[in-house]
């Protein structure tokens, strides 16, 4: 049965799930090195203590220019149906998900998001697949530095499910502006949220000092205009934490970052009390 399922998601995330965008629009990251058990990922800022248990799935899925594997993890053994990997996809959310469910996975819940590692932006889709045995299925998609990166979770229980999910959350970014932060820390019941995402609407709404980004010299001279998308991090006082580049043109993201960094809110209050927010912020550059 193992089988059967690691070589069906191994066929349909790999082959199935293209046309979206080319390998152009999405160049493939590098696959990153393994040091003991410290995963880590130069091109994408990303690195990842893996778990005490999980094992290196050496049969390696296919792969191609739109749909590289960069790791797979088997948490519990080699005889097992379950496995965590991450790879790079060139797929929309909508495309994964209709995919999947015209081969029996069956969303489960609302879809939602969050932030792996405090700096992945991603949608988060449950499925479970139909007929016996039971297997669950969590779905990450998120985008870095310009490159798509699907996760995808497969357990025998939803119980094992929320353990992979605690742990791939464990994941560390690095920030493009400020300081690393440390491992993602569950929020004990009843108590506020460590972070609390809110939208660009929101935080735009709370702003009180908002410096315009220089246009750079190169991008003017080569005619490049665009969006940069950026995830940040705000303080419960108001100020620039951590900035990430989600997507942006290289020559335009600096620019962006070094006057994002200046920005400054009003907090933002649950309960009465000022907490820190993670918001997306976009900057735009257009040529006049």
């Amino acid at each position: 049965m193992r089988n059967s399922i690691l070589l069906f998601l191994a066929i349909f995330i790999g082959t199935t799930m293209t046309g979206s965008q080319s390998a152009t629009d999405n160049p493939a990251a590098d696959r990153g090195s393994l040091n003991d058990r410290l995963y880590t990922n130069q091109s994408l800022g990303i690195s990842w203590e893996l778990p005490d248990g999980w094992s290196v799935d050496n049969n390696q899925p296919p792969s191609d220019e739109n749909n590289q594997v960069l790791l797979r993890l088997l948490p519990s053994g080699k005889e097992s149906n379950e496995f965590v990997e991450l790879r790079y996809s060139a797929d929309d959310s909508d495309t994964i998900v209709s995919g999947l469910r015209s081969k029996g996975w069956e969303p489960i819940g609302k879809a939602g998001s969050l932030s792996l590692g405090g700096g992945i932006f991603s949608s988060r889709t449950d499925f479970t697949l139909t007929g016996s045995p039971s297997t669950y299925l969590t779905v990450f998609l998120g985008q870095r530095r310009n490159k798509r990166l699907l996760w995808s979770l497969v357990a025998a229980s939803p119980e094992r499910l929320n353990q992979f999910v605690t742990a791939v959350r464990q994941i560390r970014v690095q920030p493009d502006w400020g300081n690393a932060e440390g491992p993602f820390v569950p929020t004990a019941p009843g108590s506020l949220p460590n972070t609390v995402r809110v939208s660009q609407g929101v935080t735009q709404s709370l702003s009180q000092t908002k410096i315009q980004p220089i246009y750079p010299k190169e991008a003017r001279k080569a005619h490049i205009q665009g969006t940069v998308l950026l995830l940040a991090h705000i303080s419960p006082e108001g100020k620039i934490k951590n900035i990430y580049v989600l997507s942006g043109h290289p020559f335009l993201t600096q620019s962006a970052i070094e006057a994002v960094s200046r920005w400054t809110y009003r907090p933002y209050l649950l309960q009465g009390k000022p907490v820190e927010i993670e918001t997306q912020i976009t900057v735009n550059f257009n040529l006049q």
